[in-house]
């Protein structure tokens, strides 16, 4: 994950979503290697484009499996972002990749097809539970603490987005608690 971090950082922040959230999907999903490919479907990539998603992207589930990490971010971006504002927690950006029409109901029941190739998810709650026991930051970022990101990562001298690259995805964490701190304490 380390060659694309910048663009998980710089997608999340152009979605309205802490980058933790979106860096846990993509770990769920693929653990952040973009040849990662479901031996029960199609889904390929970082975060297991299937063949028709693929497509109305503009591109092809082969293509991706071809691409690099930060190649692929340019397609979770495209995926994401008709979505941007509209995503309110950690769930809602696992569920708008791995079924999008459970966001917001953690009681859906996915058909059969779906817990097919899935085997232990039946809904979303299934899903959250089995990704928030593999993710790899923190998941539960709260409502007042997203917003307090979204602030921080506005364009200005110090921002997530500016320094993520130097910091890497992992210090973004450290630098987000600070930048709230130093938001909140010191105004």
């Amino acid at each position: 994950m380390a060659d694309y971090a910048s663009e998980v950082v710089r997608v999340a922040s152009k979605i309205g979503v802490p980058s933790e959230w979106l860096a846990n999907v993509i770990y769920f999903e693929s653990g952040g290697n973009p040849q990662a490919r479901n031996a029960k479907s199609s889904a390929t990539g970082l975060i297991q484009f299937i063949s028709s998603t693929a497509a109305s992207l503009g591109t092809s589930v082969d293509a991706l499996y071809r691409m690099s990490g930060r190649e692929q971010m340019a397609y979770v971006e495209r995926y994401f972002t008709p979505k941007a504002g509209k995503l309110r927690s950690q769930e809602d950006v696992y569920m708008a990749v791995f079924y999008p029409k459970a966001v917001g109901n953690p009681d859906y029941r996915f058909p059969a097809s779906v817990t097919k190739v899935n085997p232990g998810i039946y809904t979303p709650r299934d899903y959250v539970a089995m990704a928030n026991r593999k993710a790899k930051l923190a998941p539960y970022v709260g409502a007042a603490v997203a917003e307090e990101l979204a602030l921080v990562s506005q364009p200005s001298r110090w921002t997530l987005t500016t320094m993520a690259p130097w910091l890497g995805l992992f210090s973004v964490t450290l630098l987000a608690g600070a930048l709230i701190y130093r938001h909140r304490f010191r105004a």
